[in-house]
């Protein structure tokens, strides 16, 4: 029932801002834990947790802590708290038993759908199905056996009406009760009653809605979904600006407004904020990725090691010490951030962008051509919107997930969003900076996302450390003149085609492509056995991002 939506930077592209692990499989499932545990209302004492046998998480389970993140979030953890990584252990404390089975889901044939099956202390029992979109965004398909769309963009208001004896005068006096009343929605379902749900921009109080019956009328029980993103839909919410960079590029044009204007309007149409709160937003951002980057080598923290991640920032360090690297420049000092990105420390919170990680891998690029041409923190933050932007035209046009188009949606996206922003930043025109964007993705469409458990982050790691390390060169392609023949929004058609056409082995389910080789199931068969003997706080917060 959510209100039609269109990508925004905050929501979308550079969010959830989350502990370290995989933003589909790590934050979508805590956000998706979040709506159930609301949806219950109450401390769980059960919580059981149906995955479908087939789907992406099956392929994937607790490889990349969707199972802390799926507990966690029930029990009212959101992304960016480190206590998920303890959530079974904080589970048993408060007394919740917890399961997974692996069984056919009817309600969804999402590749991340998830089933909560909840029991209260009270004895109330709630069920909430749900899909993991990508980039940790969410959507609800049913709760308590009810249809019901929403992503978390805004309050829910939810009335359940088992023996339907709410009525007409009684739903007409809870309406006007409700602030910011933006959309409602009314569902039948034979053999358990009617649920009327509202959508709302502010957090209601139900202590001030006298019409609603929940004391006198049995049957009748309510609950509020919460938002989960920084960015709540608004009523006057304003047409999508651009989903193109010809459209883009126009505007900017028209205007006489570089292009990283342009998008900072974008994203006062999409979300209503002030100007200065905008770029204030994506300041705090900055600085976060900076630190996604830095902290393992600038701060004394903890790098959390297995036999099946190791230590690759230091390892790295250590080489480019030694003096034996092949490669300098930019590209070494943008492979020593993107280590940096992909450390996983707990408690150093990472920013995706799209995939968990992907703001700090981009960062990492930029980072490194400030560093290299000098440039301000102005010249990197306006960097940062173009990336922003090319991402959610990305998000417009396609969904960059592994589960759907491969490690193009992911890497490919990250690549195309840091070669646009370092062309931006270099003083390209928009024209240049399109095609350093369509550039990057070209050379990465048609990549599968097959995730090798127990192996050594391969071979997603070489995939985004290419896409990474290749965005200035083909920034430095675009801005030599060289042109990309398909603009932004072609390349993202052709990307978003080839990745949908790929088999269900080849969509981030650790079943197909490089999982199939020999030693890819011996690597497995080694996890599989430490994984087993293993409590889940000796694993590191994601093993393969």
């Amino acid at each position: 029932m959510a209100v039609s939506a269109y990508p925004e930077f905050f929501n979308d592209v550079f969010g959830p801002v989350m502990q370290p692990g995989s933003s589909s499989h790590f934050a979508g499932p805590c956000r998706l834990g979040n709506l159930a545990g609301n949806l219950l209302g109450e401390p769980p004492s059960r919580i059981r947790i149906l995955l479908d046998e087939r789907g992406s998480f099956a392929g994937t389970f607790g490889i990349m802590a969707e199972d802390r993140a799926m507990v966690g979030g029930v029990l009212g953890f959101r992304p960016d708290d480190e206590r998920l990584f303890r959530a079974f252990e904080l589970a048993e404390e408060v007394g919740a038993e917890v399961s997974f089975e692996f069984t056919e889901l009817a309600e969804s044939r999402h590749p991340n759908a998830v089933k909560f099956v909840m029991t209260g202390r009270s004895g109330r029992e709630a069920a909430l199905v749900g899909n993991s979109t990508g980039g940790g965004m969410v959507e609800t398909v049913s709760v308590n056996g009810f249809p019901l769309h929403a992503i978390g963009d805004g309050y829910v208001l939810l009335v359940f009406d088992a023996q339907r004896r709410i009525g007409e005068e009684q739903l007409a006096a809870l309406v006007p009760g409700l602030a910011g009343f933006v959309e409602s929605h009314e569902v039948a379902v034979d053999g358990r009653g009617v649920l009327h749900a509202y959508m709302l921009v502010a957090e209601p109080d139900l202590a001030a809605l006298g019409g609603l019956p929940t004391a006198a009328l049995p049957g009748v029980a309510v609950a509020v979904l919460e938002p989960l993103l920084p960015v709540v839909s608004q009523r006057d919410r304003r047409p999508q600006l651009f989903d193109t960079m010809t459209a883009w590029r126009e505007i900017g044009k028209r205007e006489g407004l570089p292009l990283w204007e342009v998008a900072v309007r974008y994203e006062m149409d999409a979300s209503g904020w002030p100007r200065e709160r905008i770029l204030e937003r994506m300041r705090m951002l900055a600085r976060l990725m900076r630190r996604q980057t830095r902290a393992v080598y600038e701060e004394d923290v903890i790098v959390p090691l297995s036999p099946f991640k190791p230590d690759f920032a230091g390892r790295w360090a250590k080489h480019a010490a030694s003096g034996g690297a092949v490669t300098d420049g930019v590209t070494a000092q943008t492979i020593k951030w993107a280590y940096g990105a992909g450390s996983g420390i707990p408690g150093v919170v990472v920013v995706p962008g799209p995939m968990g990680g992907g703001g700090g891998y981009i960062y990492a690029a930029m980072s490194a051509v400030q560093d290299a041409r000098g440039l301000g923190e102005d010249d990197l933050l306006h960097g940062l919107f173009v990336a922003a932007a090319i991402g959610a035209i990305a998000y417009s046009r396609s969904a960059p997930t592994g589960e759907v188009t491969g490690c193009t949606g992911e890497a490919g996206t990250c690549g195309a969003m840091a070669a646009a922003a370092i062309a931006e930043m270099a003083g390209g025109s928009p024209e240049q900076v399109e095609n350093a964007a369509s550039l990057a993705l070209q050379a990465f469409t048609g990549m599968p996302c097959d995730p090798m458990p127990g192996g050594l982050c391969q071979p997603c790691r070489s995939r985004i450390l290419a896409a990474t390390c290749t965005a200035h060169v083909f920034a430095d392609l675009a801005l030599a003149g060289h042109e990309a023949v398909l603009p932004l929004h072609e390349a993202i058609d052709v990307a978003d085609g080839i990745g949908r056409g790929l088999p269900p082995e080849l969509l981030c389910t650790s079943a197909g492509g490089a999982c199939t080789a020999p030693a890819a199931r011996r690597c497995r068969t080694d996890f599989e056995q430490w994984f087993a003997a293993s409590k889940p706080e000796e694993r590191p917060p994601a093993s393969l991002i």
